[in-house]
This record gives structure tokens, sequence and C-alpha cells, in this order.
């Protein structure tokens, strides 16, 4: 299970394009990776920085300019802003990791001394860019949680600011759970002019097809009917798809699974303890969500979104366009799956939580007695009163004539279409409270409803 642990799968139109921009032979481009929590930007960096990932594997030559095809033409500098020196110094951080990584590196040459006369962290940086570039090499950042330099007292705007002309050097990306234009409006640092020339790309859910393939790749371990029953209930979350390796492991410890034998390990029989293991290792998955729903949506539009849509899916069509907003958060946020008919919660395992969470809903008030005699014309009004004061007795129609028409000589005509008509207006009271029915060479029989409301 190691292996597929430890592959990547999908998001090839993202790598496609940072390639491409990473590795323009001339001013590369940079890109800032945006989304939640968990939904797999760690990932998705330590994989472009791997030896046989995307910048230098053999596996993705034919995706890179000429000039970077044998992968030894590009040098990867992964480094995570969450540490404590990253906050105190961006830039002194970057520095002094890349040098010690460059030092360590015996096929590069760096002429030092040049490095130690530049007057500052950035400028030592293109110092390192310029002479990596007349060997031929392109260096490519990659910058984790780059958000989180934000939380620090210690960031200046002149920090990142050094930083923006060594985009026209050296490959940037950075990693970050909020879009750059939106870190803290009130801070001066978020409106630097490094995030005008960043090129944002949104890591949420995987492709169905990537998603599929992830599952393919655990092979026979995995029951058919469960691979479709996981692929549902994964929703194409990546963290939920690796936990899928967790179960595996844990059926195979306690339940002795014998897939190293060509029989499964998980199988339809499984299915209520499969469903519960996966529900509790998704549970920080959706707790954070949920976190995100009440802190973060704004003017609770994308809660009460979701309060609708635990009820099912929201066709496309009927999306009033005062909930785009809301809707476009909610898929930013990987919450959200949506194909060319509809929006739907990503995985029935969040539906179940969050029907947990939010209150019920209360019940809808008992109907209203209606008061129908007032809506009715006269003569259909005096026969529905004569008919309920005698409910349940059988009326001739001399009886109507002579008692409610006060004609005992007319024709029977002038009865008939009068229950007629008021046949039709019972039957479209949104209440039942009761029906005419015609008793055989007798006359009419008055029923009222079994349960009229009070």
């Amino acid at each position: 299970m190691e292996l597929v642990k430890t592959r990547f799968f999908g998001r090839k139109i993202i790598i496609r394009d940072l390639l491409q921009g990473l590795l323009t032979p001339t001013q590369p481009l940079d890109f800032a990776l945006v989304g939640p929590k968990m939904a797999g930007k760690s990932r998705l960096l330590k994989f472009l920085a791997a030896d046989n990932g995307p910048l230098k594997g053999t596996d993705f030559a034919g995706w890179r300019p000429e000039r970077f095809k044998d992968g030894r033409s590009v040098f990867v500098g992964q480094y995570d802003c969450d540490w404590p020196a990253a906050q105190k110094h961006l830039t002194h951080f970057i520095n002094n990791q890349l040098q010690q990584q460059l030092k360590e590196t015996s096929s590069i040459k760096i002429q030092w001394n040049q490095i130690d006369e530049a007057a500052s962290p950035g400028l030592q940086i293109g110092q390192l860019t310029r002479q990596l570039e007349q060997q031929g090499i392109r260096l490519v950042l990659l910058l984790d949680n780059f958000d989180h330099i934000f939380r620090s007292h210690h960031v200046t705007e002149s920090m990142i600011n050094e930083l923006r002309p060594l985009t026209n050097e050296l490959g940037l990306i950075v990693a970050s759970e909020y879009s750059l234009h939106d870190l803290d409006s009130n801070q001066t640092e978020a409106a630097s002019p490094l995030f005008n020339v960043m090129h944002q790309r949104f890591v949420g859910l995987l492709e169905p097809a990537a998603a599929r393939e992830w599952l393919d790749a655990y092979g026979d371990t995995l029951a058919a009917e469960i691979k479709e029953l996981l692929f549902n209930y994964s929703g194409g979350h990546p963290f939920l798809l690796a936990r899928i390796n967790d179960i595996i492991v844990e059926f195979e410890q306690f339940i002795g699974g014998n897939s190293h034998a060509g029989q499964p390990c998980l199988t339809p029989d499984n299915l209520p303890l499969i469903e519960l293991r996966l529900t509790e290792h998704g549970r920080p998955l959706f707790e954070n969500m949920w976190r995100k729903l009440q802190d973060e949506a704004q003017d609770s539009a994308a809660l009460a979104l979701v309060e609708q849509l635990t009820r099912g899916p929201l066709g496309v069509a009927s999306l009033p366009g005062e909930q785009m907003n809301a809707m476009n958060w909610l898929i930013n946020q990987a919450m959200v799956r949506f194909d060319q008919t509809c929006y739907k919660l990503f995985s029935p395992l969040f539906v179940a939580f969050l029907e947990e969470k939010l209150p019920a809903a209360p019940p809808p008030p008992p109907p209203k007695n209606i008061d129908v005699i007032n809506q009715l014309p006269p003569k259909e009004a005096a026969l529905l009163k004569y008919f309920q004061a005698r409910a349940n007795m059988v009326i001739s129609f001399d009886e109507l004539l002579a008692n409610v028409w006060k004609k005992p000589n007319a024709s029977p005509r002038r009865v008939q279409e009068a229950i007629r008509r008021l046949r039709n207006s019972l039957s479209e009271q949104p209440v039942p409270i009761g029906e005419i029915k015609s008793e055989r060479g007798q006359g009419y029989r008055y029923i009222p409803a079994k349960h009229p409301p009070e």
C-alpha cells in the first residue's frame, strides 16, 4: 500500500500550466496555488519538487520546453513558510535555506565571494539566480503556507517587496489558503506589487477521472462494488482518498484481509464498517469545513446554501443570481462539486456530518382551517352549509329544492349543476374538508374529512 500512498494523481491541467510558465525560455511566470486546508497544495508542491516529478522527472520530459527536457537544468527549493524563521524574516529564511541546499549539491559551482558581497538577502538570492542561469539552470522556489507569514508581527512590506524583482529571473510558486489579495485588507503587505504578477490557480477537488485512477491503483485490494462506493464517499477530495490507504491497512491488520493472495480486502460485506472508518478518518476535514462555514461564510449566504444542499442537489439553472458568489466560495472551499446540470455537496459523509451540526428545521405550522363558505357563491355556500349540518345523511333532490332553493317544483338539473360546481370547489382546497357522494336513486351524502384541521 505504501506505493499507492506516495503516488500523485490528477491536477494535470494545473501541472502543464505551471511547467509552461515556470520553464518558459524567456522571463518565467509566477503562480499562487490557492485552496483550503487538506486540499492537496502541499502534496502538489512535494510532487513538483521530487526528482521524478514534473520539473525534473523523465516521465514528464515531453511536457517541458526543449532546454529543460533532461531535468538537470532545473534547481528546486521547496520551503515551508510556517517555520518561525520564515515568519521572522522571509527573504533571510529563503536565502539561508537556498544557500545550504546549494552547498550540499556538488554538481553546481557557486562563487560564494560574490554572494557575500551582496548587501541584502534579496540581492543574494538574485545573485544566486543569475549564477545558476549562467550554468543553464533555472531556479524554481516553492513556498508552502505562504499566507502564514502574515500572522507574524515581524513581517514588513519591504520583506515581501524584495521578492518582486526576483520574479523576473526565477520561477516562483506560493501556496496559500486564501487568495493573495484577500490575505488581509488592513495590511499594506497584502497590497505588495508582488501579488500583481502572480497567476492564481485554484486547488480543490480532483477531477473524477483522477479519483477513479487513484482507486484503481489499489488493484484487487478493493472489490469492484467497493471502488464505486468509495468514489462516491470520497467525492474526489484528496484527503479522503488518501485515508482509504489507512483503512486498508487497518482491515489487513485486524480483520485478516487476504489481498496478497488475490482476494479483495474491502468487500461489500464490510460496507458498514468501511463507512464508519472513513467517516472517522474524515472528521478533521469535516470539522475544518464546518469552522470555515461558521467563521468565514459571508452574510450566512453560503451556510444557507449548504442547508439547502443537504436536502439534495440544486439545478444549475435554478440558482438565483444573488447566490452565485456564495456558491463560488463553496466550490473554492472544495465543499461543492458541480457538473453541467447541478451543484451538490461533495460527499454523502459530509452531508451526514452537517445534518448533525445544523439546527433541526422547525416543524411546519399546522394547516389553518380555511373559511370555504365565504369563498363560494351564495347558492353553493348555502348548499354546503345544508350538507355540513346533515353530514353522512342521504339527502334527496326534493329536499334540496325545497329547503335550499325554496322551489320544490324546480328542475333537478339545478341541483345537479350546483353539486358539480361545489365538488370542483372542494377538490381545489389545499386542506380537504369533505366530499359529496352520489347515492343512486336516492340523492347525495356529504362525508366530512376524517381528520379535519382544528
